[in-house]
Order: structure tokens, then C-alpha cells, then sequence
């Protein structure tokens, strides 16, 4: 009863929509070689099931800014956005130079978590050993979000080398050992990791128990557990950076479509 109360309250609530058809719907995600993508793959799979006539295709973006610009401008129907992105963009802050707020909230989403990622003959073997080292991040959010946890082992940005890269760039940079690691999504699980690991020893580095608790206590921020196993030659459960995500949709959304979709999910998001 408390869930079907709160989704018929959630649609009353959204603003009646122009932006997205009956049937047709995109969503935006992130990069192919990221952590959002093929939770969207999902998330449309369950919803073009469940929900008759729905036509649901994922959008790939570059990061959560850029699927957060997207959703603002219509170009895509929902967006899988990081909660500390949708924070800053609606208000102009950080990273974005104007607001991005033609959009409202839906749901909450899953937490997702990225970590450094390196060779496992690195030196490199907790976040307090990178100093002076070359990093790389996928985009301005995934670069603040390893500057916090840096933080954590007082190392500032001053005392690494930060390349912005996508992930996929990232990958090919380890191989070609241009740089010394890079701060891959890594939950939910990815697989260009896991066939990055399968090639050859890889350590994912993850937060101390101390570290994480530190990290858990800003807003912005959670520890995520990547459970042992998850892969190749990871041994160990890790708590690893990451952040709560949010489902945003542009903020004419039509409401009795965005009930039947956060309906569908309540009901089968475990398929």
C-alpha cells in the first residue's frame, strides 16, 4: 500500500511533460565502458517488458554532467545522474557555469562506485602511495570524487597528475603503461575491468575501514562494496569511492508515463 501511495503521489507531483512520447523513450546513461550503461541496458529491458508499446533505448553520455545536459535540453526522456552532479548543476555550481535545472527528480538510483586501478606489480598499493604519480579520471565529477578520497590520505591534487580520459582511454593507457592508474567505474560490475584483469594481475585499491567511514559522512559521497570475486584475482570485499545516483527526468515529463515507469521499476527491478 505505502508503494503504491508513494508513486501515485510521485506522478501528481511531476509537472505534466512535452518532452517525452508514449511510446518512444531514451535514456541517458554513461560511457559504454562505464558502470551506468548497462544498468540502463536494464532498465530499458524492464521497462520495454513490462510497460505495452514502450520503445526504450539507452543514450550513452560522457559522464553525469553530460547526461544531466542532456536531460535538461530534452534531448534524452530520463537520465541516470550522479546525486553530487544533479546537486551542482541545478544550482551552477562547481564544474557547470550555468544552471541545468529543466529537470526534476524521479527516483533514487543505485550507488555507484569507481576506483583507482592499477598493474599489480605497481608500487601503488593504497590510495596513500600515489603521490606523484599519473592518474587519470573520465570527467569532472569522477575527478572530484578521487580528489575526496585522496583527501582522506592527505594527498592534494597538487601532489598527482590528473589527465581527464574516458574510461575506455583509460584502459588502453594501463596497457601502454602511459599512465600509472586510472580511476575506473568498478561497481556495479564492469566489464572492460574484468577483461582488463583477465589479461593480466590488476589491483583495485580500496578505502581502509577508518577512511570509509570519513567518506560516508559528506553528503556528496558513500563507500561502495565491491564483493571478492567480482574480478580477476580480486580476493578480498573492497569499499571502494562512489556516489548516490538519482533518476532525473526534464521537468515537463508527462506524468502518467513517468508513474507507469517508476511503477515498472518498483515491480520488476530485480529482474
Amino acid at each position: 500500500m505505502k508503494t503504491a501511495l508513494f508513486v501515485a503521489l510521485l506522478g501528481i507531483l511531476l509537472v505534466p511533460v512535452l518532452g517525452m512520447s508514449a511510446m518512444q523513450l531514451s535514456i541517458g546513461t554513461g560511457p559504454w565502458s562505464g558502470g551506468y550503461f548497462p544498468v540502463g541496458e536494464a532498465l530499458a529491458k524492464v521497462l520495454n517488458k513490462h510497460i505495452p508499446g514502450m520503445e526504450a533505448v539507452t543514450t550513452p553520455a560522457v559522464g553525469s554532467a553530460h547526461a544531466l545536459e542532456l536531460v535538461n535540453s530534452g534531448e534524452v526522456s530520463l537520465a541516470i545522474v550522479g546525486l553530487a552532479t544533479a546537486h551542482f548543476g541545478v544550482r551552477g555550481q562547481r564544474e557547470f557555469a550555468r544552471k541545468y535545472d529543466n529537470v526534476g527528480f524521479v527516483m533514487a538510483g543505485m550507488d555507484a562506485g569507481q576506483s583507482l586501478v592499477t598493474r599489480a606489480v605497481s608500487s601503488i598499493k593504497t590510495f596513500a602511495d600515489v603521490k606523484g604519480s599519473r592518474l587519470a579520471a573520465n570527467a569532472p565529477a569522477s575527478k572530484a570524487l578521487l580528489l575526496a578520497a585522496l583527501k582522506l590520505y592527505g594527498i592534494g591534487e597538487a601532489d598527482v597528475h590528473v589527465t581527464l580520459m574516458s574510461f575506455a582511454e583509460q584502459i588502453a593507457a594501463l596497457r601502454e603503461e602511459t599512465i600509472d592508474a586510472g580511476f575506473l567505474a568498478v561497481s556495479p560490475r564492469n566489464i572492460d575491468v574484468a577483461g582488463l584483469a583477465s589479461e593480466y594481475p590488476v589491483r583495485i585499491l580500496g578505502l581502509d575501514s577508518t577512511k570509509a567511514k570519513l567518506f560516508e559522512a559528506v553528503p556528496d559521497w558513500t563507500p561502495v562494496a565491491v564483493k571478492a570475486g567480482t574480478y580477476p584475482g580480486q580476493n578480498q570485499d573492497l569499499l571502494v569511492p562512489g556516489t548516490h545516483t538519482a533518476v532525473l527526468a526534464h521537468w515537463q515529463a508527462e506524468s502518467a508515463m513517468i508513474y507507469r515507469i517508476v511503477k515498472a521499476i518498483i515491480e520488476h527491478g530485480k529482474e
